[in-house]
């Protein structure tokens, strides 16, 4: 991902809550804001389904707002939609290599077993939401990984 803020070229709007957004040099994206809609007070206008559709391009694409001065930055839309985006067993392989895990390591991490990271890696079983929050989450923010992070030395314990 590109690392200057994203900037809005095209917005279309599906109802009840969904934006199709257009950010520069990067492709469509949609983001459902039903979930934000629901729990911040200042948007509850936008439940109105005519409300929701004047949705408009603002500040030359830093933002989509609406008539009534309500207003979401780009980098917001950005982030939830990637938050919302699939998270694929490739993804997940992905994450591992990026944060330089071992399969154990991982297992620590999120508290699954290594028999569930084995099959999520093979695709076997998918990646739940709960998984996906969790890498996003310590991939953007070290000290979460930090946080849970074992180190584990390569092959079996010595015996005693």
């Amino acid at each position: 991902m590109s690392s200057e803020l994203p900037n809005i070229e095209k917005l279309r709007v599906e109802l009840p809550s969904t934006l199709h957004l257009k950010f520069h040099a990067r492709r469509w994206r949609a983001v459902n804001l039903a979930g934000l809609i629901a729990r911040e007070k200042f948007l509850a206008a936008l439940r109105d389904r005519e409300v929701f559709a004047r949705a408009s391009i603002v500040d030359w694409g830093a933002g989509v707002g609406w008539p009534d001065d309500r207003d979401l930055s780009a980098s917001t839309l950005w982030r939830m939609s990637e938050e919302q985006a699939p998270f694929t067993y490739r993804d997940f392989g992905d994450w591992q290599l990026r944060l330089g895990l071992s399969n154990q390591e991982a297992a620590d991490a999120l508290g699954l077993s290594l028999r569930t990271i084995k099959n999520i890696r093979g695709g076997i079983v998918p990646v739940s939401h709960a998984v996906s929050i969790a890498c996003r989450a310590m991939e953007s923010d070290p000290t979460i990984l930090a946080a849970h992070y074992a180190p584990r030395r390569p092959g079996r314990p010595k015996a005693t």
